[in-house]
C-alpha cells in the first residue's frame, strides 16, 4: 500500500526534519529555528516525563521543602 515511498525523490533531514529532494541533499544546511522545533518534537515523551516527575517531587516533603527554602533564601538574598 505504501511502497511509493519507498521511491520517493523526497526524504527527511535527519537533524531537522524538512522534505528535500535527492539533489538537495548535499548542500542543506538545517535553519536553526526548525532544527530546535524538530529535537524538542523528538523529545516530547522525554519533556512530558520530566513534568510529571518534577510535580511528582514538588508534591513530596523533600519537594515542599526544598521549595520553601529557595523562596526563603530569595527573599533573604533580596532584603540584603
Amino acid at each position: 500500500m505504501f511502497a511509493f515511498f519507498a521511491n520517493s525523490q523526497y526524504a527527511p533531514c535527519p537533524e531537522c526534519g524538512a522534505s528535500l529532494a535527492a539533489e538537495d541533499r548535499d548542500e542543506h544546511e538545517c535553519d536553526r529555528e526548525r532544527w530546535v522545533d524538530f529535537q524538542m518534537c523528538q523529545l516530547r515523551t522525554d519533556v512530558a516525563r520530566f513534568e510529571v516527575d518534577l510535580a511528582g517531587y514538588l508534591g513530596s516533603t523533600r519537594g515542599r521543602f526544598e521549595a520553601w527554602y529557595a523562596e526563603r533564601t530569595r527573599i533573604a538574598r533580596a532584603a540584603t
